[in-house]
């Protein structure tokens, strides 16, 4: 069963199945480990919080090793939204980040 992923704003912005982040459409974009979620190149993307994909400015932003590309998976019904709450606009939300190229981060 796929769980949604929201935007800060409380849009459905995409689904997690398995481990793995999908947009709307069902392209694989990423993936969850702990709470840290990853580009399928390894590359540090975000946090998972509250099923929203946040910059949290986590000590333990590193890339991990790169993992396979599962299928495109058949995305689930659209039109589910929630209501934005305002603990969730602490942090800035980059699901976003999932579509770009890895940033490399300054060793801490």
């Amino acid at each position: 069963m796929a769980m949604y992923v929201f935007s800060t704003a409380g849009e459905a912005v995409g689904f997690v199945y398995e481990s793995f982040i999908y947009d709307l459409e069902g392209t694989p974009l990423g993936r969850i480990l702990g709470s840290r979620v990853h580009r399928l190149d390894g590359s540090y993307v975000g946090e998972w919080f509250h099923d929203m994909v946040v910059d949290k400015r986590s000590p333990l932003r590193r890339a991990i090793g790169a993992s396979h590309v599962p299928p495109r998976v058949e995305p689930p019904t659209r039109g589910v939204r929630r209501r934005p709450v305002l603990e969730h606009g602490r942090y800035e939300d980059v699901f976003a980040w999932l579509y770009d190229t890895p940033v490399l981060l300054a060793a801490e």
